[in-house]
């Protein structure tokens, strides 16, 4: 198995520290808001990762953290008038109701970055202690001159040999800011009045960001993990952060052995966030469409690379997600025949097919689009022997099938409750003309803004009235 190594910048072969064990580490949430798409994108990233993983044969301690306490979480609170606790721990509740319906397995550990500040304070305390961090005005701070090639960390270039070496002054009176150097970066903030604090050696204050994440991998995992994951957008500084401060402490070569990043979610070419007001909750989503159908959707493409959101998109994941279920449906209900016939020992070949492709895909670096295309050919082909060809079946194929069906979703994680799921899509509430009609729908809205375009109100409003009296309500927004 090869994966993608943001260390390294090329596809590497997956070698574990132990041979049957995966160490890995993902960076989780910081709890001040709902969760969105893209929570969702990084969260089923990194549960496909481990589920093939497991699929291979390993044992996989995955930790995942929450960042409890942060600027934007004491910010929140104020806003709402809470405290952070309350405001942290239902925001943990709500991203954990959504995981479990997005099928995102439970992690090994899911540690809060609160739960562990005295650790935090003797690991910030040895990396004093060895002179990579340094106290100023009552916060610590860490010295990234100090710590040899922190500027090629996820360069691809080669460190000049005649880099100048760093000594941090012992006189602090020259510095203007509290820090000695621009990319330096906090490790304990000084108290601030309003603001939630811990007593320290330091006086009180509260942890950076950067030293949660190695401090909970550290504790819960070792010195050396084998996988650290997380968003695109945590590569530098977090990650840059986390690996320099992590060897400064333990004195290892290396915090992990990989380090794998998953891509954004886009909308119209531009990243998802906050910031932009272009993101959409979870939950939201999850009021019109099944959550296997969003799951499949963020894995039709590469982990590693951005996807596009849209409900033209995720209308397309619903029907491919449906003539899948469809499929099993009709395999699942067809009454085998005991004679063996060509054109069904060549239907079970394509299984075997599908299967040694699948694998190969998933094999490289997690080709899920890939991965996911060869299941489809598989679908499509047993559609046309049961519906198109109406052709027999054999005892063996259907066990072949469903027993392949049953690893899709070990690895996949997109048929929980596959009898249910079977059921709700194959009724009739679900039949092919809901597709038309779907498409009926669009046509008419797509109609009434024109009309409303060409300031042709009087139309466009019969259309719309007409609509709401037999039951289907349009607003203009």
């Amino acid at each position: 198995m090869k994966i993608y190594n943001s260390l390294s910048f090329k596809l590497e072969d997956f070698i574990p520290i132990n041979p049957t064990e995966v160490l890995m580490y993902v960076c989780g949430p910081t709890v001040y808001d709902s969760p969105h798409i893209g929570h969702a994108k990084s969260a089923i990233t990194f549960d496909l990762i481990r589920r093939y993983l497991e699929f291979k044969g390993f044992k996989v301690k995955l930790v995942k953290n929450y960042t409890d306490i942060d600027d934007k979480i004491i910010k929140r609170a104020n806003e709402i008038g809470t405290d952070y606790l309350s405001l942290s721990e239902q925001y943990i509740k709500e991203y954990e109701d959504i995981m479990e319906l997005l099928n995102v397995k439970p992690n090994y550990k899911s540690p809060k970055a609160t739960e562990i500040i005295d650790f935090m304070i003797e690991v910030i305390k040895t990396l004093v202690k060895k002179g990579f961090a340094y106290i100023s005005n009552g916060s610590v701070y860490f010295s990234v001159k100090k710590f040899n090639n922190y500027d090629i960390l996820f360069q691809n270039i080669k460190k000049k040999e005649d880099d100048e070496i760093y000594e941090i002054p012992q006189e602090q009176e020259p510095f203007i800011s509290d820090k000695y150097d621009d990319k330096d970066f906090v490790l304990w903030k000084k108290w601030k009045e309003g603001e939630p604090y811990w007593n320290s050696p330091w006086g009180k204050g509260r942890p950076g960001w950067h030293i949660e994440c190695s401090c909970m991998a550290i504790k819960l995992l070792g010195n050396v993990i084998d996988i650290h994951g997380g968003g695109l957008d945590l590569k530098s500084p977090h990650h840059k952060n986390e690996i320099a401060q992590s060897i400064a402490y333990t004195g290892e070569e290396k915090f992990a052995n990989y380090f794998l990043h998953n891509g954004f979610v886009n909308v119209d070419n531009e990243k998802m966030s906050k910031s932009l007001g272009n993101f959409f909750l979870v939950s939201d989503v999850l009021k019109t469409f099944d959550p296997m159908v969003l799951r499949l959707f963020l894995l039709s493409s590469h982990y590693r690379h951005s996807v596009n959101y849209s409900i033209n998109n995720l209308r397309q994941a619903q029907k491919v997600y449906k003539r899948i279920i469809k499929t099993i449906q009709l395999v699942n209900e067809k009454d085998p025949i005991d004679s063996r016939l060509i054109e069904i020992d060549s239907l079970s070949l394509e299984i075997k097919k599908s299967r040694e492709a699948i694998f190969q895909a998933m094999d490289d670096d997690l080709n899920t689009p890939k991965a996911i295309a060869y299941i489809l050919t598989l679908i499509k082909k047993t559609n046309q022997h049961l519906l198109e060809e109406n052709k027999d079946i054999s005892k063996e194929f259907k066990e072949a099938f469903l027993s392949f069906i049953n690893e899709l979703n070990a690895i996949f994680g997109i048929f929980p409750k596959s009898l249910y799921k079977i059921k709700l899509y194959a009724s009739d509430n679900f039949k092919e003309e809901d597709d038309i009609m779907e498409q009926l729908l669009e046509l008419i809205k797509n109609i009434r803004e024109e009309l409303r375009k060409r300031k042709i109100y009087d139309l466009s409003d019969k259309i719309r009235d007409e609509l709401n009296e037999i039951g289907i309500n349009l607003e203009d927004k």
